[in-house]
């Protein structure tokens, strides 16, 4: 886990981490209506305390004009196949709780190092295909799309598990605090790991071991999640 390239990645070392199942790709669109045409959205008991006070318009929306949906909802309605983006940290976390009750099943978010292991396999690759980054195999700046596509359309970005859109497409929430390093000041008050490549982002920000961090309440059109399911 980790590389030698970015301070918010060091030290390189071995991590073990419990079995677990992941999905092959990420929430799409239509996955997640399915979430709010339940009424499951509007309903307190998947959300945390926190997160039923961000929904309730109670704290800071960071430009969030409806809390009912995610970000621009109404245009990615009408792309079911695609990841889901513009949702909190608090939407993929109800989301989790509601889906793990229906399916009878531990379903949650992944933390950051069950993530990189889905990412990167046991031998280290920096991009989920291997060492070289290839443009053509994921969504990013360079692949000039400049928008998501359909989740795992692209089939050179998977992961030695099959797993796609780790590299490009939408960046992904995880369930990790982040602590700030010593030289690194932020605004905001907890702040949780996200991980992946966005079609936003750069092949240095598509490294299976890039980091970064955002406030639970934050939202942006390149930002997405998926699940993972306990092996008990």
């Amino acid at each position: 886990m980790g590389s030698r390239f970015h301070a918010r990645e060091n030290p390189v070392r071995q991590i073990h981490v419990k079995e677990f199942d992941i999905a092959n790709m990420p929430v799409t669109v239509g996955q997640f209506e399915t979430f709010i045409e339940s009424e499951a959205y509007q309903q307190e008991r998947w959300w945390s305390k926190e997160g039923w006070i961000w929904t309730n318009c109670l704290t800071d929306g960071w430009g969030r004009e409806n809390r009912k949906y995610p970000d621009a909802w109404d245009i990615q309605k009408r792309r079911e196949s695609h990841p889901v983006v513009g949702v909190t940290f608090y939407e993929a976390e109800a989301y989790c709780n509601w889906l793990s009750y229906y399916k009878k099943k531990a379903i949650r978010l992944p933390d950051e190092k069950e993530w990189e292991y889905a990412a990167r396999g046991t031998d280290g690759r920096p991009f989920p295909w291997g060492e070289e980054f290839d443009a053509a195999l994921t969504n990013t700046q360079e692949s000039e799309r400049y928008d998501t596509v359909e989740a795992a359309k692209i089939d050179g970005d998977a992961s030695p598990f099959d797993v796609h859109d780790m590299a490009g497409n939408v960046q992904e929430w995880t369930s990790s605090l982040y602590p700030p390093l010593i030289n690194e000041q932020f605004s905001q008050g907890i702040l949780y790991v996200s991980r992946g490549g966005s079609f936003n982002d750069t092949a240095y920000g598509a490294r299976t071991s890039y980091r970064r961090a955002y406030p639970p309440g934050y939202f942006f059109s390149f930002l997405g999640f998926r699940v993972l399911v306990e092996n008990r």
